[in-house]
């Protein structure tokens, strides 16, 4: 990877760290005072916004990055752009406000408070432009944003967060945090554009396109929001709260893996429109190998610390978590695989018709895997169903690029890590039952890991790659 693919590749993944590990400080705390009803009726009426969000910006955040990052070199052309794209979102989006408040309204009968209280993070939404300094590669910007708004609410929920009653006060300020962070970017915006005027005409021309981007979004949705909503609907809120926190758990670790391809669709983007095919081809290559030397010990990692970890951290009422959190695990190494498949090489080709067919293929297993599971077994037929349908996505993507990607080429890597990981499981998990539930335990578990995951990974390369220079010497030898 290049220089600014690593700097950009840190910035991002400090943002997303950033964004997952500051709310989860204070989990242990939030866990414990609003209980697994409270951290339920939250994340179920977050589940419903966040079909109107997808609504509002109608995939404008793939879309505009990608138009952005095409048209830089070009800062007339890039302006027009952006604000033909925003007043798009800006319009749909308002629409989108709308009804969801005449949603609640009508039809809400439950914990309507809590609902009309996450209109702010909706109205987030119609102030977003974070796809324009996406599409720049200005990652630097967004993360400090990020780390002044959520540090503010991070101590905001210690101060004001008392007990179950406070679950409105806890729902402002999430939202909050969420609306002044897309607000602060705009003050970041002026000296990138130059004022432009836009017809109708050009600002319409680019609905089309958004809906195309904004069809396979529908289908990630399904299986990224639609369990929580399902489980609130045909299990419990308490449920909900389970399933919740194991997500956000693995969207923690999943954090570190997923930033490479935020940071690589602009780039990718930018260099098929080049038509650089085979440079871009090279850092897929690149980009597989290395999103999977992460993705296996994350995947092993939690899994292994599960049992001992969540306990202490989450409290006695979360327990049920250990088993979500095991069975969601092998997600991370998937969605490694198809992030990228799908973000990194069809999304930038503009093979749009076959990453959206993946999701929906992920979308149809996880809707009936959820109507099946979910009645009987709660979170856990959730998380079944999560597993199943980022297995379909990925084997589905693995088809379309099977003739165009050669992966025979990182197979044998693959192999070596997922060994290791293996490997490093079974240390993690003989620690986890030598020591029992405690902080201690858990971080000699991330140490053990860590370093016996490294040390596998290091020798197997080493004795590969001396294999590979005897080879050569041998060719060489019967050559001449």
């Amino acid at each position: 990877m290049s220089t600014s693919i690593k700097k950009n590749y840190l910035y991002n993944l400090i943002y997303q760290v950033i964004v997952l590990i500051l709310p989860l400080i204070t989990v242990p705390y939030i866990s414990r005072v609003l209980l697994p009803k409270g951290v339920g009726i939250f994340a179920y009426t977050s589940s419903v916004v966040q079909y109107f969000i997808l609504i509002g910006m109608l995939g404008i955040g793939t879309y505009g990055n990608k138009v952005i990052a095409m048209t830089r070199d070009n800062k007339k052309l890039m302006s027009e752009n952006f604000f033909s794209i925003y007043f798009l979102q800006l319009a749909i989006s308002l629409f989108s406000v709308v009804s969801y408040l005449l949603m609640v309204t009508l039809f809400v009968s439950e914990d309507k408070g809590i609902a009309y209280i996450q209109t702010i993070a909706l109205l987030g939404s119609v102030i977003d432009c974070s796809w324009f300094f996406s599409g720049l590669e200005l990652f630097k910007k967004i993360v400090t944003r990020n780390i002044v708004v959520k540090i503010i609410a991070l101590i905001a929920i210690f101060i004001f967060v008392k007990g179950p009653d406070d679950l409105g006060t806890y729902t402002y300020i999430m939202c909050l945090s969420i609306f002044i962070g897309q607000l602060i970017m705009w003050f970041y915006i002026r000296s990138h554009i130059i004022f432009v005027h836009v017809s109708f005409e050009k600002i319409n021309k680019h609905l089309r396109p958004t809906i195309v981007y904004f069809l396979p979004q529908i289908a990630a949705q399904v299986y990224f929001v639609l369990g929580k909503t399902m489980i609130g609907m045909l299990s419990s809120k308490s449920e909900v709260g389970i399933y919740d926190y194991a997500d956000k758990m693995k969207a923690m670790a999943l954090a570190v893996v997923t930033s490479l391809g935020t940071v690589m669709l602009p780039r990718m983007a930018h260099t098929f429109v080049m038509g650089q095919i085979e440079k871009a081809k090279g850092y897929i290559m690149k980009s597989l190998e290395f999103s999977t030397l992460l993705a296996v010990p994350i995947m092993f990692g939690l899994a292994g610390i599960a049992k001992e970890f969540v306990p202490w951290y989450m409290g006695d009422s979360f327990t049920k978590c250990i088993i979500v959190l095991v069975l969601m695990s092998p997600t991370i190494f998937l969605i490694a695989w198809s992030g990228v498949f799908g973000s990194q090489y069809l999304v930038p080709l503009g093979k749009m018709r076959e990453y959206t067919l993946s999701l929906y293929a992920g979308a149809f297993v996880n809707l009936i895997a959820n109507l099946l599971l979910i009645r009987p077994y709660g979170s856990i037929g959730a998380a079944i169903g999560t597993l199943l349908a980022e297995l379909a996505v990925t084997l589905v993507q693995l088809y379309f690029i099977k003739s165009e990607i050669r992966l025979v080429k990182i197979l044998p890597s693959t192999l070596i890590y997922l060994c290791a990981g293996l490997v490093m499981y079974l240390v993690v998990r003989i620690i986890g039952l030598s020591m029992g539930v405690s902080i201690l335990t858990t971080l000699i578990q991330i140490i053990a890991g860590v370093i016996s995951y490294l040390v596998i990974v290091l020798i197997s390369e080493y004795i590969r790659g001396n294999g590979i220079m005897l080879n050569e010497v041998k060719k060489r030898r019967q050559n001449h």
